[in-house]
């Protein structure tokens, strides 16, 4: 008959490996605090520090997890891998959500709490009126709009003769980041204004220009834009 053996919890050596643990983290900091001036150096330390803190400090907490009673081990252990992303949410979006939400009761210093006087004036203001409108129309006609188009694309594109190419067309246009894409657009849409020696380089306008027409500022034309 088989028995289960309980593993030896020596608190005393993890103990020590989790202060050891603690002040590499610590020590790093402070390493990375005081090389400022040597952008090089730091940035290979905070890329060799941070994994290897990382990697120290997940083997450290699963031996401290493993070691524990049978009882909460198993408890301890989705709490190791769990909990520091958990805390680290918590840390990078609940606290400046709170903090956010503290800083609206309060005047512009942050000291002086005026309760709902910035709620008034965003709910009244001219310009936050409209903010609130495009964000609303945003929302609902982007969503939209990327949904149905979607579903549309993906069932165009199931069991084609080209199925492969098409996906291709339409998912490497996705590997580009938001942010250079929307880099990308703002040169598509660039204007210079008008004179002698103005040289258009947003592609809209130099195609207009060619063909002797007059370059337009795109994102300020109304009927297309609601601002």
């Amino acid at each position: 008959m088989s028995q289960s053996i309980e593993p030896d919890w020596r608190p005393l050596p993890l103990a020590a490996f989790v202060v050891l643990t603690g002040a590499v983290l610590v020590g790093g900091f402070i390493l990375l605090q005081n090389m400022q001036g040597m952008k090089i150096l730091m940035t290979l330390f905070a890329v060799i520090w941070g994994l290897g803190s990382v990697a120290l400090l997940f083997y450290v907490l699963n031996a401290v997890a493993q070691s524990m009673p049978r009882k909460i081990r198993s408890m301890s252990v989705a709490f190791v891998f769990a909990g520091p992303a958990v805390l680290l949410l918590f840390w990078a979006l609940v606290l400046p959500t709170l903090r956010s939400l503290r800083l609206s009761f309060m005047g512009p210093n942050g000291k002086e709490f005026v309760f709902l006087d910035n709620y008034k004036f965003a709910f009244s203001d001219p310009i936050m009126l409209e903010s609130f409108r495009n964000n609303l129309l945003w929302m609902i006609f982007g969503t939209s709009a990327c949904v149905i188009l979607g579903l549309i694309i993906a069932v165009l594109a199931d069991k084609s003769s080209r199925e492969k190419l098409v996906k291709s067309l339409i998912f490497m246009p996705m590997a580009i980041s938001f942010v250079g894409a929307g880099v990308i657009w703002k040169f598509m849409y660039a204007y210079k204004g008008e004179g002698p020696n103005i040289v258009e380089i947003g592609l809209l306008n130099a195609l207009v220009t060619a063909f002797g027409g007059k370059a337009q500022a795109w994102l300020l034309i109304p009927f297309w834009n609601n601002f």
